[in-house]
């Protein structure tokens, strides 16, 4: 088997390729050709090397996580809309290796800074309220133990003294924030629907993702689009808004092993939009910025089928046959749980809590 940096590099090779950019006009047809080809090469060229990741000595896992589809559409132009959807779209589930330094498993909607350790989904995938993601994997051994979001309007909290290095042990995990500033819009008229002569396509093709479940994804975009269009005309104002980003980082919560060439489904995880609970007044300053301790986090537990994978929208009727053809045998695998069920009545409800 290759050694581990180079599987990496072939598993990221696709991740390579030249960007492609959305500044075309809509009325340009030449342009409109080129891009939709250099599209189709780039989906042919992920399935022969996505398609044959097994074959090169790593695993493919599919691992669930929520379909942001499956709710109404939003409406963009509400400002708390908007900041509700920002926080759903950008979190990001981290399974990092045990002992590999480096290596992890990120799963989640947002778009995804590939790395040479943590590629990210290659192809997603929905049924009903659930967006299945098929991640190449390095073999190992992965534990669930940090998330990251960002969370719009939102200032940073006031910082004191030390805590006692004894008093953070007892403690969950680590909050720590970055301060971010992020461009609010306020629109004197209502931004139209104009996704039918925008010319940029639908869904995941134009957020140059393989497979389906980004529609809200595309109309967030579209939104953002139009809202720079109409600032530039003067029919929008711009400010600033303080945001923050968060890194937690905790007791690990579930793992899962997967070897060489093997393609395992297993249960996804996802954080509440009023979690994690922070210890009051615990916040302070750090060289990597604020940090904060964290009491508890409460994650809900997505549980995965291989019945209810097969039901949805396969990878070759989105044009990667040979990764439709590497998930044929696809197996499922229950994740090791390090925490109970909240209760019994809840039993995809987990509580992550110190024991003392």
């Amino acid at each position: 088997m290759p050694s581990l940096p180079a599987l990496a590099r072939i598993l990221l090779a696709i991740l390579f390729a030249p960007a492609l950019t959305f500044a075309q006009s809509s009325v340009d047809q030449d342009f409109a050709a080129r891009y939709d080809a250099a599209v189709e090469r780039q989906r042919a060229r992920a399935d022969d090397i996505f398609g044959s990741t097994r074959e090169h000595g790593a695993a493919l896992l599919v691992i669930p996580t929520i379909n942001l589809d499956a709710a109404p559409r939003r409406d963009f132009n509400d400002q708390a809309t908007r900041d509700r959807y920002v926080r759903q779209r950008s979190t990001f589930v981290h399974w990092r290796h045990k002992s590999e330094k480096g290596l992890a498993i990120t799963a989640g909607q947002g778009e995804h800074k590939p790395e040479l350790t943590d590629t990210g989904p290659v192809f997603q995938t929905v049924r009903g309220g659930l967006l299945y993601q098929v991640i190449p994997v390095l073999p190992g051994e992965y534990r669930l133990n940090r998330i990251t979001y960002h969370q719009p309007r939102t200032k940073l909290p006031e910082t004191g003294l030390s805590w006692d290095y004894q008093d953070r042990l007892k403690k969950i995990g680590i909050a720590t924030l970055n301060h971010t500033m992020d461009r609010e819009f306020k629109l004197t008229t209502p931004l139209s629907d104009q996704e039918a002569d925008d010319g940029l396509g639908k869904g995941c093709d134009v957020m140059l993702k393989n497979g389906g479940g980004c529609d809200e994804e595309a109309r967030e975009f579209r939104w953002r689009l139009g809202v720079a269009r109409a600032f530039k005309q003067g029919k929008a104002e711009a400010t600033p808004a303080e945001a923050v980003d968060v890194e937690l980082i905790f007791s690990a919560v579930a793992s899962i092993t997967l070897k060489a060439g093997e393609a395992v489904l297993t249960d996804g995880f996802v954080l509440p939009a009023d979690q994690p609970e922070m210890t009051p007044d615990s916040c302070e300053d750090t060289s990597y910025g604020p940090m904060c301790s964290v009491d508890s986090i409460v994650l809900t537990r997505l549980p995965a089928s291989l019945e209810d994978f097969r039901q949805a929208p396969d990878a070759k009727s989105f044009g990667m046959p040979k990764l439709d053809e590497a998930l044929r045998d696809l197996v499922y695998r229950a994740p090791t749980l390090y925490f109970e069920p909240q209760s019994k009545t809840a039993p995809n409800v987990i509580r992550v809590v110190t024991t003392d």
